[in-house]
């Protein structure tokens, strides 16, 4: 019987993963993206790009048409609209447009080409450099909608809307929101719209 109990737990440790990757299977794409939306609220990296690999694979095998997302860029995006926001108060079009006009920067021949490059781009978006930012923050489900929404295609903005500003730029202004308490945000324009012709 001491020989036989070692061997069992051997076989049970053994099956463990095999019964895993079997439910694993059994997940749709929609249960993975929940389980990453989720890992996003919490900053669960593991979990949450262990969850993009399955649902991503679990599309491909469905030759979905949907769109494969990235945890690390939901993340960031997530936690970008939820840190500019700064309040529960801001609805979603506008974490939208805040998280729309850094997708924007990404695409524009005017900043730099990836989503962290542009985050953290020196002087743009301030407080993104402090150790609060990067490791001790978590978005809420607004944000991370939001983010979710924008990576799947939705759009609020022109393209050529790349920037954000307390301020009015005149011409340049394309949608304004305001709010008793925050104040007011415009998303204004570039100022070479040449460029996005």
């Amino acid at each position: 019987m001491k020989k036989l109990l070692p061997c069992l737990l051997a076989v049970l440790l053994l099956l463990s993963p095999v019964r895993a990757s079997a439910e694993e299977e059994l997940r749709s794409p929609q249960e993975w993206l929940a389980i990453m939306l989720q890992a996003a609220e919490c900053g669960d990296y593991d979990a949450g790009r262990a969850a993009a690999i399955c649902r991503n694979e679990a599309l491909d095998a469905r030759d979905s048409l949907d769109a494969r997302i990235d945890f690390d860029e939901l993340l960031l995006l997530a936690k970008l609209i939820a840190w500019v926001a700064n309040s529960d108060r801001i609805g979603l079009d506008w974490r939208m447009c805040i998280g729309e006009v850094a997708l924007n920067r990404v695409a524009s021949p005017e900043y730099p080409d990836t989503l962290e490059e542009v985050v953290f781009q020196e002087g743009v978006y301030a407080g993104v450099d402090s150790e609060d930012f990067r490791t001790l923050f978590d978005p809420d489900s607004e944000s991370v909608n939001a983010a979710l929404a924008l990576l799947r295609g939705e759009r609020r903005l022109s393209p050529w809307v790349v920037c954000q500003s307390r301020c009015s730029l005149g011409s340049r202004d394309y949608a304004r929101y305001c709010d008793e308490e925050w104040g007011v945000m415009y998303f204004c324009s570039s100022a070479h719209p040449e460029k996005y012709w």
